[in-house]
């Protein structure tokens, strides 16, 4: 900035005005008004930099929570904002009830986040089945860029899991959604079935198109011979008959089209109902037999254990015995038979006692489901379904006679 002095002093400014001191005089004033003033400005500054003693007081709990919580609001799932088709999704991976309105549905949803954790099981948690953990790793991987990269251009499309109820077929299919990083969507086949074929039809591509968006996932469908199992008798052909193929076709033709990384793991008690096409859509079928000696005995034991108690104070070996021919589901029922012995008796501890008389009292499933074991474990015998359990010999295990001859004992 050039000051009106220096203008004076170099004959610029030639009108009449204040002498050359005089203006010295006003600059100066000027120049002492404008450092007072920074000053003030400076400490202005500083004090509004500087938290007053009520602002360096912390928040309290009820603030910081007020303020915490649009951020935890996010993370919660909005419910309400929810479609009822997406309500019913969430029920049904979890395997609950889809029945209901949409209140309903919330209201079943938010019960079982508070009261029922979810199970996340692993290959270590199924017991006796080592050839179906094995043929499941090996399968596992031909979703991975490495076997895409070695040259592999599909992934696999699913297997069948035939066993009588209660062997484990579900928690199967929910470890290996867990080990392979998967989503997992359960599936009935009464919710496919409507009351004409347009509706079967509609059902099933909207299953199927789903299930592409989520990819890569697991879909689990028990009893699949509910829907596509052949129920017709002679020549006639019913409208029953019309639905089920139709939804039939548009799966078959989805297994064999899609490639975005959907598993199926379908599930039959009466493996003859499905279809030889369907059948061939698999690249694995296994039957999944009664649980051996020593898979019963890991069942025992790790099933005391998640209930709190110590299996070295039971007699393992016992109860091992007089479970011949138990599925896991029975097992887990006796034993909670004898723990409501001992909890209704004011709440005293479980003796072995209980569990031995929980344990004959049983009526085990394979005498309800006698015909239907044998005739699935005469189709391992003919190579129709590999054997999903560790063989061992035993009542009921496969045995290898001489000359190569396979026979159940």
């Amino acid at each position: 900035m050039i000051r009106r002095t220096q203008l004076i002093q170099a004959g610029v400014v030639t009108q009449d005005g204040p002498t050359l001191d005089e203006i010295r005089e006003q600059e100066r004033a000027e120049s002492e008004a404008s450092t007072v003033f920074e000053a003030e400005d400076s400490e202005f500054d500083e004090e509004a930099e500087e938290p007053s003693e009520e602002e360096e007081e912390p928040e309290s709990e009820a603030e910081r929570e007020a303020v915490e919580e649009p951020e935890a609001a996010d993370d919660a799932p909005d419910y309400p904002s929810m479609t009822v088709v997406q309500l019913k999704d969430l029920l049904r991976e979890a395997g609950k009830p889809v029945s209901g309105n949409k209140a309903e549905l919330i209201e079943k949803i938010e019960h079982m986040a508070r009261t029922m954790p979810e199970n996340v099981f692993q290959y270590d948690d199924i017991k006796g089945l080592d050839p179906l953990i094995r043929w499941f790793k090996m399968t596992g991987r031909l979703f991975s860029p490495e076997a895409a990269i070695y040259g592999f251009t599909r992934f696999p499309a699913g297997v069948l899991l035939t066993g009588v109820p209660g062997c484990g077929k579900s928690m199967v299919a929910k470890a290996i959604a867990n080990e392979w990083d998967m989503g997992f969507h359960r599936v009935h086949p009464d919710e496919l079935v409507g009351p004409c074929i347009a509706d079967n039809e509609t059902f099933m591509r909207n299953l199927v198109n789903g299930l592409a968006a989520r990819a890569p996932v697991v879909c689990f469908m028990d009893e699949a011979e509910k829907l596509l199992g052949q129920t017709r008798a002679g020549t006639m052909y019913r409208a029953s008959d019309a639905a089920r193929d139709s939804a039939e076709s548009i799966l078959l033709q989805f297994m064999e089209d899609d490639n975005s990384g959907v598993f199926f793991i379908f599930t039959a008690n009466e493996y003859r109902k499905m279809s030889p096409a369907l059948l061939d859509r698999f690249h694995g079928r296994f039957f999944i037999d009664l649980p051996s000696r020593s898979a019963r005995k890991d069942i025992i034991s790790s099933m005391l254990e998640i209930r709190q108690r110590n299996p070295s104070d039971y007699d393992i070996e016992r109860l091992v015995g007089i479970s011949d021919g138990f599925s896991g589901r029975d097992i887990r029922t006796a034993i909670d038979e004898a723990m409501k012995s001992a909890f209704f008796q004011d709440a005293r501890p479980l003796v072995e006692s209980d569990l031995v008389e929980a344990f004959s009292q049983a009526i085990p499933t394979s005498e309800i489901h006698l015909d239907q074991i044998a005739e699935m474990r005469e189709m391992v015998s003919q190579g129709k379904m590999r054997r999903a359990n560790s063989q061992e010999l035993e009542a009921g295990a496969l045995v290898v006679k001489d000359g190569g001859q396979i026979e159940w004992v």
